[in-house]
């Protein structure tokens, strides 16, 4: 099987299978309230969330390589990374943000909201930021590792 053809498999099953433990984990997190029981839970979370987003950026990336003609220095993609991890990471709490005004608010069919303030959102864009800088940083060190060994 040709290399870049395995590339594109592993990058999408790794957004599937990390798509689907954040979401399962997520959900139980909500409806047991583990993250007002267990508030660090929320850190992982958004850390691999992070790095489910640039997983998804690289994916992207590699299944339509015409359209993203990347300049291979570091600095354009770590910034594009990160800008897509902001992106997601923003849109996720604006998510949360609409979920406590209608289910918490308006409908009152849940006990804990899921913003718990200007702290807790900044601490989630951070993660979520720490997330997609770590697999930025391993992919381009895989990608140089690839590179001296051709």
């Amino acid at each position: 099987m040709d290399e870049a053809l395995k590339e594109k498999k592993l990058l999408r099953n790794a957004v599937v299978e990390l798509g689907m433990a954040l979401i399962a984990v997520h959900l139980i997190a909500v409806t047991t309230q583990w993250y007002h029981a267990h508030p660090w839970i929320d850190i992982p979370q958004h850390f691999f969330g992070g790095v489910f987003a640039a997983l998804i950026f690289y994916w992207v990336t590699y299944r339509f390589p015409r359209f993203f003609k990347l300049i291979p220095s570091f600095p354009v993609p770590l910034i594009l990374v990160l800008s897509w991890t902001a992106l997601l990471g923003v849109l996720f709490e604006f998510t949360e943000f609409i979920y406590d005004l209608v289910i918490f608010d308006y409908l009152g069919l849940s006990n804990f909201p899921t913003q718990l303030g200007v702290r807790d959102t900044m601490g989630d864009l951070f993660f979520d930021l720490v997330g997609g800088l770590s697999l930025a940083i391993f992919m381009r060190l895989r990608y140089d590792r690839k590179k001296r060994q051709l």
